[in-house]
């Protein structure tokens, strides 16, 4: 096994400029040692404070003070001095001893986390960021999270640095195992993953059920009018499977087939993200770390028995990714017939599968499109016809793919177009929080816009910060007139309190900053929305069984996941927060290295988190983060082959 680099040798070939941070000098050490200790065992909660009989106001506000400063280190001493010891340890040797300089903008990047981490505190304590103005005590609680934050933050982000750029692998004594792998590396990982993501299968028999599935079946089998509130394609796929199953006597055979069969998708992607790691060169243990995730992470082998609509689609988006960035690395010579079909066939369900799916393709498409065109303009004039045909023939296919089959689903199943409530969630909270907290302000004009769109007398009651569900499912706009009158007013509003519809979207999204709360979502079994289906009378026709000797092993595997979320390592890896801070991270490590155009790669992340954040709900929604999470390790990789 070769050494590592040392942090300041790794630095020197960087080219490093910045300079020392405050953390590189012995009071800045202990200091901020001392506030990253704090910052992660402080709590918001003040307490009320004993009467000393002290009558001169300025007295009596500092043993107000004191004694509030007290009650935030009772009981948490020990602990506090422990985790001091641990950060002064690791801030001295990192910056002094080693002598580290922190990377181009990485104090920017970690002081943005730390404000993002601190204020999501006061979320989760108030659901606003009053709450720190309106305590004294509280807002300096927050400044030394801040300032606590940003040295842990800025630690990590810059070790993480130095160690990806520090070529450091593991070398693996040859066994039975590594032969057997060397044969065919792809197989060897899909049966390895597909194997241990099959027991939970069988555990959890015959599969896990959401309302979306018990709609898209109440769609399928024409209890309810067929729209386009979930993707129509995965709905007649989903639909496909469960009359399959009723063919072959059970319904239970069918949503086990579904199942089997979209995690046979997924693990067959996630093995080939593993050969396109082997092939460009990746480091073995980026590769074993990779596979571990994918087998053990709870984010990965506990969906793997829910048929919800984003679980195929983001298996696509990951092959989507990893066929942009090998067009990336090839240089653009790389529409061969095989690569156009594949890229069809990603795209095309890319599209299907979500309906905000075309919303990722498109851009993309037309990113390369105008790369590509660049790239054919240098070849010679006999070649660039056939080379554009290719282009086009491959950007092309997967929409008119994609219109082809959605046209033909339409068609059959007579599907109706839904209300666009579903795109105008974030708008509708914004309005929600602003009619809740500034009613008295609404003139009537404004009143009646909003009602013609939402029911406006009972949004104050109905508003919940984390979900715009209840807000946007008393949409009723006749048409686009009434709309246009709203957003009107959505508008106006927005200059009268500005801070209002800010709050409303951090509120609601504070979660994706916040590795400290939990993300934690694992439908118990089938027999979820099995009221829903009865109201509805599809049951007569389908109804989903736990066998009766395995009653009971759903709620035991749930407790099990929930147990891993709680684990170190394991409880950070299923975290919906840790992997958008890396998708930061990652980006900002481009940014400092000068790969500006490797950023246009990570441009399907992004217009995911843009999605994330004008979706109606993350917390207890991680799903709609899933392509982001299961695209990490390849991005991981990315960056080291464009680094190193």
């Amino acid at each position: 096994m070769d050494k590592i680099k040392n942090w300041k040798e790794v630095a020197n070939n960087k080219k490093e400029t910045e300079g020392k941070t405050v953390l590189g000098y012995k009071a800045g050490s202990i200091l901020f040692a001392y506030f990253s200790a704090s910052a992660l065992t402080t709590k918001l909660d003040v307490g009320d404070v004993v009467e000393a009989g002290i009558e001169i106001g300025f007295y009596q506000r500092i043993y107000k003070l004191l004694e509030v400063m007290g009650q935030g280190l009772r009981e948490r001493g020990f602990l506090l001095f422990v985790l001091t010891l641990l950060f002064l340890a690791l801030y001295w040797d990192f910056w002094l001893i080693k002598g580290t300089a922190a990377v181009k903008y990485s104090k920017g990047l970690s002081l943005f986390l730390a404000i993002m981490y601190t204020a999501g505190m006061g979320f989760a304590y108030g659901d606003t960021l009053s709450v720190f103005t309106t305590s004294a005590i509280r807002l300096q609680r927050a400044e030394v999270a801040v300032c606590g934050f940003y040295a842990i933050y800025l630690t990590i982000i810059n070790m993480m640095y130095y160690f990806l750029n520090s070529g450091w692998d593991i070398s693996l004594r040859e066994n039975r195992i590594i032969r057997l792998y060397d044969k065919n590396p792809f197989l060897f990982q899909w049966a390895v993953i597909m194997g241990i993501w099959l027991i939970h299968l069988i555990l959890r028999y015959p599969g896990i059920m959401s309302y979306d599935n018990a709609q898209q079946l109440e769609f399928y089998f024409g209890y309810e009018t067929f729209t386009t509130a979930q993707p129509i394609f995965h709905t007649v796929l989903f639909g496909f499977f469960v009359q399959l199953g009723l063919w072959m006597g059970s319904a239970n055979i069918g949503l086990f087939l579904f199942v089997v069969f979209q995690s046979l998708v997924m693990s067959c992607i996630l093995a080939y993200s593993l050969t396109v790691m082997e092939k460009s060169g990746i480091p073995c243990w980026l590769r074993l770390l990779s596979l571990g995730i994918y087998c053990f992470v709870p984010y990965y082998a506990g969906y793997a028995s829910f048929p919800i609509k984003d679980y195929l689609y983001t298996a696509f988006f990951v092959l989507l990714l990893l066929l942009y960035i090998e067009w990336f690395l090839d240089g653009g010579d790389a529409w061969t017939k095989k690569r156009i079909g594949v890229w069809t066939l990603a795209g095309c369900l890319v599209i299907l599968l979500r309906n905000n799916g075309i919303y990722i393709y498109v851009p993309v498409a037309v990113y390369i499109a105008a790369a590509e065109l660049k790239h054919i303009g240098k070849k010679e004039k006999q070649e660039r016809g056939r080379m554009a045909g290719k282009v086009i023939l491959g950007l092309i296919l997967p929409l008119a793919t994609a219109w082809t089959m959605n046209t033909a689903v339409t068609v059959c199943w007579n599907v109706q177009k839904d209300s666009p409530k579903e795109m105008f969630s974030l708008p509708f909270q914004q309005t929600a929080r602003y009619v809740r907290d500034y009613g008295n302000e609404v003139t009537e004009e404004e009143r009646e816009a909003i009602s013609a769109v939402l029911d406006y007398e009972t949004l104050p009651d109905i508003y919940m910060p984390m979900t715009a569900d209840p807000v946007k499912t008393t949409y009723h706009a006749g048409g686009t007139e009434e709309l246009a009158a709203y957003f009107k007013t959505w508008f106006a509003q927005f200059l009268k309190h500005p801070f209002c519809y800010v709050e409303a979207t951090w509120n609601q999204n504070y979660y994706i900053f916040s590795p400290n709360i939990d993300n934690i979502v694992y439908n118990k079994d089938c027999t979820v929305a099995g009221d829903d289906m009865e109201d509805k009378g599809i049951k007569e026709l389908i109804e989903f069984k736990v066998p009766e000797k395995m009653h009971g092993l759903c709620a035991i595997m749930v407790s099990f996941y929930s147990l891993l979320h709680r684990l170190p390592v394991i409880n950070i890896l299923s975290n919906v927060a840790f992997y958008i801070i890396l998708l930061f991270v990652f980006t900002f490590y481009f940014l400092r290295d000068k790969q500006n155009k490797a950023l246009w790669v990570l441009m399907p992340l992004w217009l995911t988190l843009l999605i994330i954040l004008a979706s109606p709900q993350i917390q207890n929604q991680p799903r709609y983060a899933f392509p982001i999470i299961y695209s990490m390790p390849s991005v991981a990789a990315f960056y080291y082959k464009i680094g190193n």
